[in-house]
């Protein structure tokens, strides 16, 4: 069995019993992408929050044509 159906069907197994189909869909979408962004951060680093801010003060001034 691959690692990446393995990991699935473990995610699966912890999740409640009383999720439907589109609950746990949702969550492994969640969950992978938790996963994509962790690894992202360990390779590429993180910034602090005040560069954070910065960023989007500036996205907010190229989006009002500023």
């Amino acid at each position: 069995m691959s690692t990446a159906k393995k990991l699935i069907i473990d995610r699966v197994n912890n999740m409640s019993d009383d999720m439907d189909e589109n609950q746990m869909i949702d969550r492994l979408y969640m969950l992978s992408r938790l996963e994509h962004s962790r690894k992202r951060c360990q390779e590429e680093g993180t910034i602090k929050d005040s560069e954070l801010d910065e960023h989007f003060k500036e996205k907010r001034r190229q989006y009002a044509g500023v």
